[in-house]
């Protein structure tokens, strides 16, 4: 039989978890189930807000767990909760969608409930969302390279480089083998002046270590 819903009381806000005894990822057992994953995203909720405030967010969603299917949501349901908030973004095509707008703690546990396993905020935020304000550096490994490489292109020819421009840059983890760089920018510029930066600094980089 399926585990009861329950109300969970996020920082004032009541969320409503299904099935948290759902299997998310097997090969964990009892400690891999989407009451798990719940728990885990309440536990970083604060810092997650501290990061993400006011900025659009789509969500990577494994709603039967992270074997079944997938599901990359750009838009928040008409339905939703009314302790939720979105954001207008517009694509390059010109079409429009309204994102999920974090503001909340709330709101990552609302993207958890809905099976949401990777979040993957706009580097930009609302409403101004045509000037991003920050600068993103994506170092994804090729075949027959992984992170060792990855690491040492962002240590040893990214950093020194940045350190010329006089710009700081702050780097994560990403989801698989690499390292994503993100640099703060002011919001002077639009999309298409920020990505020519972004190959003058690529080309740069591929000049010094080829």
């Amino acid at each position: 039989m399926p585990s009861p819903a329950t109300e969970i009381d996020v920082d004032g806000v009541k969320v409503r978890l299904t099935s948290p005894d759902k299997p998310y990822f097997p090969k964990l057992g009892k400690d891999g189930t989407k009451g798990k994953l719940f728990e885990y995203y309440l536990a970083v909720a604060d810092r997650m807000v501290a990061l993400l405030r006011d900025r659009p967010v789509h969500l990577q969603r494994f709603p039967d767990g992270i074997d079944g299917e997938e599901i990359y949501q750009k838009r928040v349901p008409q339905k939703h909760p009314d302790y939720l908030h979105t954001c207008t973004v517009t694509f390059p095509s010109g079409r429009t969608a309204d994102a999920l707008k974090i503001t909340h703690p709330s709101a990552i546990a609302w993207a958890a409930q809905m099976g949401t396993v990777t979040l993957h905020p706009w580097q930009v935020r609302c409403p101004d969302t045509e000037h991003p304000d920050e600068l993103r550096i994506d170092l994804d490994p090729q075949p027959g390279t992984g992170f060792i490489e990855a690491r040492s292109v962002a240590v040893d020819v990214l950093k020194p480089l940045l350190d010329e421009l006089g710009l700081v840059g702050f780097p994560k983890t990403s989801g698989g083998r690499g390292v994503h760089v993100f640099l703060r920018i002011a919001t002077d510029w639009d999309f298409i002046a920020v990505r020519r930066a972004g190959i003058a600094l690529a080309r740069e980089i591929e000049r010094r270590a080829p």
